[in-house]
Protein backbone atom coordinates (compact mmCIF):
# COMPACT_ATOMS: atom_id res chain seq x y z
CA UNK A 1 0.00 0.00 0.00
CA UNK A 2 3.18 2.16 0.43
CA UNK A 3 2.54 3.35 -3.59
CA UNK A 4 -0.44 5.31 -2.32
CA UNK A 5 2.12 7.20 0.38
CA UNK A 6 2.81 11.09 -0.34
CA UNK A 7 5.53 10.65 2.54
CA UNK A 8 8.01 9.30 0.95
CA UNK A 9 11.81 9.63 2.26
CA UNK A 10 13.22 12.88 -0.33
CA UNK A 11 9.91 14.36 1.87
CA UNK A 12 10.83 12.66 5.44
CA UNK A 13 11.54 15.28 8.27
CA UNK A 14 13.02 14.85 11.56
CA UNK A 15 11.04 16.02 14.88
CA UNK A 16 12.74 18.22 16.72
CA UNK A 17 10.69 16.13 19.81
CA UNK A 18 9.24 13.13 20.96
CA UNK A 19 6.93 11.18 19.18
CA UNK A 20 7.40 7.23 19.81
CA UNK A 21 4.36 6.93 21.83
CA UNK A 22 1.77 9.13 19.52
CA UNK A 23 -0.46 7.06 18.35
CA UNK A 24 -1.86 7.59 14.82
CA UNK A 25 -5.49 9.43 13.90
CA UNK A 26 -6.94 10.91 10.87
CA UNK A 27 -7.92 13.51 9.22
CA UNK A 28 -10.01 13.12 6.24
CA UNK A 29 -10.52 15.63 3.79
CA UNK A 30 -12.91 15.37 1.07
CA UNK A 31 -13.28 17.57 -1.87
CA UNK A 32 -16.52 18.88 -4.16
CA UNK A 33 -15.47 16.26 -6.75
CA UNK A 34 -15.39 13.39 -4.34
CA UNK A 35 -11.27 13.34 -4.43
CA UNK A 36 -10.60 11.91 -0.78
CA UNK A 37 -7.10 12.80 1.23
CA UNK A 38 -6.47 10.32 4.11
CA UNK A 39 -4.06 12.05 6.42
CA UNK A 40 -2.23 9.27 9.30
CA UNK A 41 -1.66 12.43 11.81
CA UNK A 42 0.97 12.07 15.14
CA UNK A 43 0.05 15.64 16.32
CA UNK A 44 -0.35 18.76 15.25
CA UNK A 45 2.77 18.89 13.72
CA UNK A 46 4.01 15.88 12.29
CA UNK A 47 1.93 13.29 10.21
CA UNK A 48 2.95 9.76 8.70
CA UNK A 49 0.78 9.04 5.93
CA UNK A 50 -0.71 10.82 3.35
CA UNK A 51 -2.79 9.80 0.24
CA UNK A 52 -4.84 10.95 -2.13
CA UNK A 53 -8.12 8.46 -3.64
CA UNK A 54 -11.50 8.93 -5.01
CA UNK A 55 -14.32 8.05 -3.15
CA UNK A 56 -15.51 5.65 -5.62
CA UNK A 57 -12.46 3.99 -4.87
CA UNK A 58 -13.57 1.88 -1.66
CA UNK A 59 -11.88 -1.22 -1.85
CA UNK A 60 -8.88 1.02 -1.84
CA UNK A 61 -9.82 3.28 0.86
CA UNK A 62 -10.39 0.49 3.02
CA UNK A 63 -7.26 -1.32 2.36
CA UNK A 64 -5.12 1.97 2.98
CA UNK A 65 -7.32 2.12 6.60
CA UNK A 66 -6.77 -1.15 7.09
CA UNK A 67 -2.73 -0.98 5.88
CA UNK A 68 -2.63 2.65 8.62
CA UNK A 69 -4.15 0.48 11.95
CA UNK A 70 -1.60 -1.60 11.94
CA UNK A 71 1.33 0.90 10.60
CA UNK A 72 4.47 1.35 12.85
CA UNK A 73 5.08 4.74 11.32
CA UNK A 74 9.38 4.74 10.44
CA UNK A 75 9.09 7.91 7.92
CA UNK A 76 7.58 11.53 9.51
CA UNK A 77 7.02 14.56 7.31
CA UNK A 78 4.13 17.35 7.39
CA UNK A 79 0.95 18.65 5.13
CA UNK A 80 3.42 21.06 3.52
CA UNK A 81 6.10 18.68 2.65
CA UNK A 82 3.85 15.78 1.60
CA UNK A 83 0.99 17.61 -0.36
CA UNK A 84 3.48 19.55 -1.65
CA UNK A 85 1.80 21.79 -4.68
CA UNK A 86 -1.80 20.46 -3.99
CA UNK A 87 -1.49 21.44 -0.28
CA UNK A 88 -3.83 25.08 -0.42
CA UNK A 89 -6.17 23.07 -2.75
CA UNK A 90 -6.71 20.11 -0.11
CA UNK A 91 -6.76 22.29 2.72
CA UNK A 92 -9.35 23.60 1.00
CA UNK A 93 -11.84 20.69 1.14
CA UNK A 94 -14.13 19.63 3.86
CA UNK A 95 -12.76 17.35 7.01
CA UNK A 96 -13.87 15.56 9.15
CA UNK A 97 -11.57 13.80 12.07
CA UNK A 98 -11.27 9.96 13.09
CA UNK A 99 -9.52 9.50 16.64
CA UNK A 100 -9.52 7.56 19.61
CA UNK A 101 -11.26 8.79 22.49
CA UNK A 102 -12.69 8.08 26.31
CA UNK A 103 -15.85 5.77 25.96
CA UNK A 104 -16.75 4.46 29.31
CA UNK A 105 -15.06 2.83 32.41
CA UNK A 106 -11.98 3.61 31.00
CA UNK A 107 -12.15 2.24 27.86
CA UNK A 108 -10.81 4.21 24.58
CA UNK A 109 -12.58 3.42 20.94
CA UNK A 110 -11.95 5.41 17.67
CA UNK A 111 -14.69 7.97 17.37
CA UNK A 112 -16.14 9.24 14.32
CA UNK A 113 -16.96 12.78 13.94
CA UNK A 114 -18.16 12.31 10.42
CA UNK A 115 -21.82 10.65 11.89
CA UNK A 116 -20.79 11.17 15.84
CA UNK A 117 -20.17 7.14 16.22
CA UNK A 118 -17.99 5.08 18.29
CA UNK A 119 -16.25 1.70 16.55
CA UNK A 120 -16.13 -1.07 18.66
CA UNK A 121 -13.12 -2.97 19.09
CA UNK A 122 -14.98 -5.96 17.91
CA UNK A 123 -15.63 -4.51 14.22
CA UNK A 124 -13.81 -4.00 10.71
CA UNK A 125 -12.59 -0.17 11.57
CA UNK A 126 -11.53 -0.16 8.23
CA UNK A 127 -15.04 -0.58 6.53
CA UNK A 128 -16.12 1.40 9.40
CA UNK A 129 -13.78 4.28 8.51
CA UNK A 130 -14.19 3.66 4.41
CA UNK A 131 -17.98 4.26 5.21
CA UNK A 132 -17.36 6.79 7.44
CA UNK A 133 -16.19 8.63 4.16
CA UNK A 134 -19.08 8.12 1.84
CA UNK A 135 -21.62 8.91 5.13
CA UNK A 136 -20.07 11.94 5.35
CA UNK A 137 -20.04 13.28 2.28
CA UNK A 138 -23.66 12.57 1.40
CA UNK A 139 -25.01 14.00 4.75
CA UNK A 140 -22.79 17.30 4.31
CA UNK A 141 -24.24 17.53 0.74
CA UNK A 142 -27.35 17.17 1.57
CA UNK A 143 -26.65 20.30 3.97
CA UNK A 144 -25.66 22.27 0.40
CA UNK A 145 -28.67 21.45 -1.09
CA UNK A 146 -31.30 22.63 1.52
CA UNK A 147 -29.32 25.73 2.53
CA UNK A 148 -29.20 26.73 -1.21
CA UNK A 149 -33.21 26.35 -1.41
CA UNK A 150 -32.95 30.24 -0.44
CA UNK A 151 -31.21 31.41 -4.06
CA UNK A 152 -30.70 34.81 -1.83
CA UNK A 153 -27.36 32.60 -0.37
CA UNK A 154 -24.79 34.38 -2.58
CA UNK A 155 -25.99 37.47 -1.81
CA UNK A 156 -25.85 36.90 1.90
CA UNK A 157 -21.93 35.47 1.25
CA UNK A 158 -21.41 38.53 -0.78
CA UNK A 159 -22.68 40.77 2.49
CA UNK A 160 -20.57 38.70 4.95
CA UNK A 161 -17.07 39.53 2.99
CA UNK A 162 -17.88 43.37 2.46
CA UNK A 163 -18.59 43.06 6.48
CA UNK A 164 -15.41 41.22 7.45
CA UNK A 165 -13.17 43.55 5.17
CA UNK A 166 -15.07 47.01 6.51
CA UNK A 167 -12.09 47.57 8.95
CA UNK A 168 -8.51 47.07 8.97
CA UNK A 169 -7.97 47.66 12.76
CA UNK A 170 -6.89 44.15 14.61
CA UNK A 171 -9.60 44.81 17.44
CA UNK A 172 -11.93 44.27 14.55
CA UNK A 173 -11.61 40.55 14.98
CA UNK A 174 -13.20 40.49 18.25
CA UNK A 175 -16.03 42.32 17.08
CA UNK A 176 -16.49 39.99 14.16
CA UNK A 177 -16.22 36.79 15.90
CA UNK A 178 -20.26 36.09 15.62
CA UNK A 179 -19.45 36.24 12.03
CA UNK A 180 -16.42 34.14 11.93
CA UNK A 181 -18.36 30.98 14.14
CA UNK A 182 -21.16 31.31 11.70
CA UNK A 183 -19.24 31.04 8.96
CA UNK A 184 -17.31 28.09 10.26
CA UNK A 185 -20.56 26.42 11.24
CA UNK A 186 -21.16 26.34 7.51
CA UNK A 187 -18.04 24.89 6.03
CA UNK A 188 -19.87 22.06 4.56
CA UNK A 189 -20.05 24.62 1.42
CA UNK A 190 -16.97 23.44 0.95
CA UNK A 191 -18.84 20.70 -1.08
CA UNK A 192 -20.85 23.05 -3.03
CA UNK A 193 -21.21 22.07 -6.59
CA UNK A 194 -22.16 25.57 -7.09
CA UNK A 195 -18.77 27.32 -7.71
CA UNK A 196 -19.81 30.96 -7.31
CA UNK A 197 -20.78 29.96 -3.50
CA UNK A 198 -17.77 27.27 -2.80
CA UNK A 199 -15.62 30.26 -3.94
CA UNK A 200 -17.07 32.97 -2.41
CA UNK A 201 -17.42 30.94 1.29
CA UNK A 202 -13.68 30.08 1.04
CA UNK A 203 -13.03 33.72 -0.09
CA UNK A 204 -14.96 34.83 3.51
CA UNK A 205 -12.83 32.00 5.70
CA UNK A 206 -9.64 33.63 3.68
CA UNK A 207 -10.44 36.69 5.59
CA UNK A 208 -11.67 35.24 9.14
CA UNK A 209 -7.81 33.84 8.91
CA UNK A 210 -6.74 37.83 7.91
CA UNK A 211 -8.65 38.93 10.86
CA UNK A 212 -7.14 36.80 13.57
CA UNK A 213 -3.75 36.65 12.02
CA UNK A 214 -3.93 40.09 11.97
CA UNK A 215 -5.37 40.11 15.90
CA UNK A 216 -2.55 37.50 17.00
CA UNK A 217 0.43 39.64 15.85
CA UNK A 218 -0.93 42.60 17.57
CA UNK A 219 -1.55 41.14 20.68
CA UNK A 220 1.46 38.96 21.33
Amino acid sequence: MEKYNLVTKNKSLTPNYKIDDKSIYFDIYISAGKEVCIIGELDNNYLCWCSITSLSERETNVQIFQHLLNLNPNIISNKTSALGARFQEVRNWHRFRIEKRHYKNGEYLYYSAGTQIFCGENTNKENVFESEMNSFYRAELAKCEYRLIDRSYLKILEKYKKILTAKQHFEYYVEMKPLISILETESYLKLCPNEKISGLYLECMKECSNLYNSYMTAVR
